[in-house]
């Protein structure tokens, strides 16, 4: 497809990119928090069926006016990214577990909404953003306002304010009631946390990276995400931004080959002293504690809010239906999905309900199987592969590619939500589009 058939393709997904990262982000409606995961659902189909219908009026158009004759589409065809091919096979693998599943819920999803159709709307924008998104400097501006946007919502929560009603607080209660677990117009701290690790490392790389001094304006959305993100104290955005920004560094750092090969190795001692250090020395901060037990090799249930239970008995399971799983967001109907949770004392507290492995990569070997897994990560490794490679010369791969590793990183103790889902779908489109193009890619005015 030439470049001028494609310029509209090319609006239509800057426009999307454009208002996942803005209206998105910012979107709630009248019932506030309370229905937060509704709100956003009906937010994330909307924007996302109006871009593929955008997307097929304007092919059929084309082919109608036969500008696009099957010649270019079956070179366009060729020219897709191997990332993109595994993200539609891992697509396929899921509908196929959907198919043999005996539950009826995974077609629009159990309590996560996590179904076939809501991961369908992931895969086929996440292949449309790889294969028509332009860079623009306009969008991460635009983000970094919204972003700063979302931050002083929460900083106002955080200081006992119910800013826009978003808390729905009933006779004799006040945000502190709340904001221990819920913040922002997100939501759950854990999904505010995910979403961090996707807009902080955008900043700090557009910082780094970016030639015009317009850059430094992003100090303001990093440091609010950074104050927010201490101030929700998850450690699954702990771990994303700290380990993703360390592990992100040698790579998105401008400097040659030897220079890059020190980096590695400085960032390899550094994370084998902090194991030495967390295997000999008993942290008093919580996890580090746990970490520090499991180094030891005494590994409790109870670990990481209960994440051990839910990853032991989930793997256990996972040979009863390995190549296909048990079909999308089925977890919840799983025997062990259900956990008894006692005191100190030894004393019966509450039963704590499970609805995903809380490990995402986990969640998808239950839920759609190996074949699903394997593509997935196989999409992910050839993009960050690709990242590594051509990040030192590529603005726009540099900035996308650090922030799909630290959600990555997030990932491994994280959930799949419909809230924070399309930041992360968005932004692998966009890397694998970077690290696609033969030339340096730079985002324009």
């Amino acid at each position: 497809m030439s470049d001028r058939l494609k310029k509209p393709y090319q609006i239509a997904t800057s426009v999307y990119v454009a208002l996942i990262f803005s209206v998105f982000l910012l979107f709630f409606d009248k019932n506030g928090l309370a229905a937060i995961s509704a709100a956003k659902l009906s937010c994330y189909y909307a924007l996302t069926l109006c871009y593929f219908a955008a997307i097929l009026v304007l092919f059929v158009a084309h082919v109608f006016r036969q500008k696009l004759t099957w010649r270019q589409l079956r070179s366009d065809l060729k020219s897709t990214p191997a990332a993109a091919w595994l993200i539609l096979l891992y697509l396929l693998f899921t509908v196929v577990s959907a198919c043999l599943s005996a539950y009826d819920t995974v077609w629009l999803g159990g309590g996560r909404r996590e179904g076939v159709l809501t991961i369908s709307l992931y895969c086929l924008s996440f292949f449309l953003i790889s294969r028509f998104y332009r860079p623009a400097r306009l969008h991460l501006y635009l983000f970094a306002a919204a972003a700063a946007g979302f931050c002083v919502v929460c900083i106002f929560q955080k200081i006992d304010s119910n800013i826009f009603g978003l808390y729905p607080l009933a006779d004799g209660m006040t945000c502190a009631d709340f904001n221990v677990n819920f913040i922002g117009t997100i939501g759950n701290v854990d999904f505010a946390a995910a979403f961090l690790c996707v807009a902080i490392p955008i900043f700090w790389c557009g910082i780094l990276r970016l030639k015009d001094t317009r850059r430094f304006l992003l100090f303001l959305p990093l440091l609010l995400c950074l104050y927010v993100l201490v101030r929700i104290n998850v450690a699954a955005g702990y771990v994303g931004v700290c380990l993703g920004t360390l592990l992100s560094l040698p790579v998105v750092l401008p400097c040659d080959r030897k220079a890059r090969l020190v980096l590695y190795a400085a960032v390899a001692a550094l994370l084998a002293a902090a194991l030495i250090v967390l295997y000999f020395y008993k942290a008093p901060q919580k996890d580090l504690r746990e970490l520090h037990n499991i180094l030891h090799g005494k590994i409790k249930d109870s670990y990481g809010s209960g994440r051990v239970y839910i990853w032991r008995t989930t793997i256990s399971a996972v040979p009863d239906h390995l190549w296909l799983g048990t079909g999308p967001d089925t977890l919840s109907k799983a025997d062990f999905a259900r956990q008894e949770v006692y005191a100190a004392n030894g004393a019966f507290q509450y039963i704590r309900s499970y609805d995903a492995a809380h490990n995402e990569y986990l969640t998808i070997l239950y839920h759609q199987g190996v074949f699903a897994l394997l593509a997935y990560l196989g999409a992910l490794g050839v993009a960050l592969a690709q990242w590594v490679r051509k990040a030192n010369k590529n603005t726009v791969a540099a900035i996308a590619g650090a922030a799909v590793l630290c959600y990555c990183m997030q990932a491994f103790f994280g959930i799949s939500q419909l809230i924070t889902s399309p930041f992360f779908w968005c932004v692998f489109g966009v890397l694998v589009n970077a690290v696609s193009v033969k030339n340096e890619a730079n985002p324009r005015r």
